[in-house]
């Protein structure tokens, strides 16, 4: 019977009935704008953040691994990743890939420019797939132990600093207990628009840095460890820490294990910061949708006394009345959250597909703001809205009970 007459109340064409109508358009604006923006404010965190961790993820994996001395001097000291490390890696079932690289500071120097960068070192067991999906120019050839020619892939930053292309030649220097020079071919150019990286590294064959430092061949600067998911990290971690004790036993070296959040402490605090940004804009969001479902529910009743009265009259008590009124809201917030969801999931996709709001690849580190939309989350919303806006609306309906019926029927 509530239900009834709330829909009568409401209107058969999906209106609100009577002077309370602006309320009503007013009200159902204010949910729809604000589920709007929740929408696209949750889907904006979530695309920085898994945009970031990716490209993160990209240049460290989850884990790195380095020898303990290397962090307390100039010198480059190896760790050893021999046969018996990579299989107790692979055994983990934590574990998805492991990947050796070396790290070596030197100079790229053209006949007017110069720059220092970090040249990485991959091996033949590498993971390519983030580097070739950020190819803008050339290709990475797969390393190999028999070098031809020496070859080394660039950022679009450097290459753009250095006046470069791909196929063109550079030279490289390194600075040991001589100075050490190669002539390389740019066999590829990159770019991942995260400055930090793009601006330091550039990518060469494990083998050309191995015989620069006189390292045998399973020595490298450290490990690179890939999770099957990134919730095993704390878990992870403690497997490869076990790890490393045996490797410690067997070889003597000191590790130092880092994974990708403290590597990037300052990059990870500010997405932290961004998650406080965004609980701030929910609820004043929900505040603002809330004002202005409490609002309209209180002109509803008030333009409807003479109704409550005669209801009251025939028989219905204070909490038949009060779901009558509640089902009536009900209407109005289900109309606003299907606006609302259907202009956030459109902007979301929009975004996503046409990049039509660009950004300063520069300051946030993309050259387009990323868009993610999470069914888990879109639905976990969409009920947190519904109830507490059902939940804000008891209050007011309150008032129904304190109406009379007797000075109610005399309301015109």
């Amino acid at each position: 019977m509530e239900r009834f007459i709330a829909k009568r109340l409401y209107g058969s064409d999906g209106s609100a009935k009577g002077g309370s109508r602006p309320a009503i358009v007013i009200a159902t604006i204010g949910i729809a704008l604000g589920l709007a923006v929740m929408i696209v404010t949750m889907a904006v965190t979530r695309g920085f953040r898994n945009q970031i961790r990716d490209i993160v993820i990209g240049f460290t994996q989850h884990i790195t691994v380095t020898n303990y001395q290397m962090n307390f001097g100039t010198t480059e000291e190896p760790i050893t990743c021999d046969e018996v490390l990579f299989m107790e890696m692979n055994d983990a079932k934590e574990i998805d890939h492991v990947q050796r690289f070396i790290h070596k500071p030197g100079i790229l120097k053209t006949d007017s420019l110069f720059h220092g960068f970090m040249l990485k070192g991959i091996g033949q067991e590498y993971d390519l797939s983030f580097f070739n999906a950020h190819l803008t120019d050339g290709y990475i050839p797969l390393p190999s132990d028999s070098l031809k020619d020496t070859w080394i892939v660039l950022s679009q930053e450097i290459a753009n600093k250095m006046m470069v292309k791909a196929g063109d030649k550079i030279d490289i220097y390194f600075m040991q207990n001589s100075i050490r020079a190669r002539r390389a071919t740019i066999t590829g150019i990159f770019k991942t628009n995260f400055s930090e990286y793009d601006q330091v590294f550039g990518i060469t064959d494990i083998n050309v840095l191995q015989r620069l430092n006189g390292w045998d061949s399973n020595q490298a600067t450290g490990l690179e460890i890939r999770l099957t998911d990134e919730k095993y990290l704390d878990k992870a971690y403690e497997s490869v820490r076990e790890i490393m004790n045996h490797s410690d036993a067997r070889n003597d070296e000191a590790y130092l294990i880092e994974t990708m959040e403290d590597l990037n402490a300052g990059l990870f605090a500010w997405l932290d910061v961004l998650n406080v940004n965004v609980v701030a804009i929910l609820v004043l969001m929900l505040g603002i949708s809330g004002f202005t479902m409490i609002s309209g529910l209180l002109i509803i009743i008030f333009e409807r006394t003479a109704t409550i009265g005669t209801l009251k009259a025939l028989g219905a008590d204070n909490a038949t009345v009060r779901r009558i009124f509640l089902h009536f809201a009900t209407h109005i917030i289900g109309k606003g959250m299907l606006i609302g969801n259907a202009i956030g999931v459109a902007i979301v996709l929009l975004q996503q597909h046409l990049q039509i709001i660009p950004l300063d690849p520069a300051s946030y580190y993309v050259d387009s703001v990323p868009m993610e939309l999470k069914i888990g989350w879109f639905i976990l919303l969409n009920i947190v809205m519904f109830t507490l806006s059902m939940l804000m609306l008891l209050a007011p309906s309150a008032i129904i009970s304190r109406i009379s019926p007797s000075k109610s029927l005399r309301f015109e």
